[in-house]
């Protein structure tokens, strides 16, 4: 649809260029003044919601005194640093051997709950077989390897009633 926009555009600013000059003139600096402006305000609206999506932090560390049950043995502490309420976020969990830069585990993680602004909390999770490299360990010790977490999605806003 943009480029239909755009492309008519175009024709009618070549018409008027070959017969009004000052008409054609005049749109164009009426065209890119639009066009300035709506430039400038997407550019501030993303540099608004980056900086919100940083303030969201996810740290991940397998430690048996905070997550006692072995079935959720990644205790993951998510701080909500925005002005703004979080309702999901999801989370990349990378697990690699100490000492090695081969990546061991891969996941993708989620909270769906809502989560206030400067409201930090910690919750358990389990780790998916299929999430390690080949070849997977029988045995699985969380404490064996060195875990971080990048934050991959935000929602802000109000978390719906259930």
């Amino acid at each position: 649809m943009a480029f239909i926009v755009t492309g008519a555009i175009a024709l009618l600013l070549i018409e008027l260029f070959l017969r009004r000059r000052p008409w054609a003139i005049a749109l164009t600096a009426f065209v890119a003044v639009v066009g300035t402006a709506v430039w400038l305000f997407s550019a501030d609206q993303s540099r608004q919601q980056q900086n919100a999506v940083s303030a969201v932090t996810v740290t991940v560390a397998a430690d048996p005194t905070v997550c006692v049950d072995p079935q959720l043995p990644i205790a993951a502490t998510i701080t909500n640093a925005s002005g703004q309420a979080v309702n999901r976020l999801s989370f990349d969990l990378i697990g690699r051997e100490p000492e090695a830069t081969r990546v061991a585990y891969r996941g993708t993680l989620r909270h769906n709950g809502p989560l206030a602004p400067d409201e930090a909390m910690t919750r358990c999770y389990a780790l998916l077989f299929h999430g390690f490299a080949h070849p997977r360990p029988q045995i699985v010790d969380a404490t064996k390897y060195e875990w971080t977490a990048h934050v991959s999605l935000v929602g802000f806003g109000e978390a719906p009633v259930e």
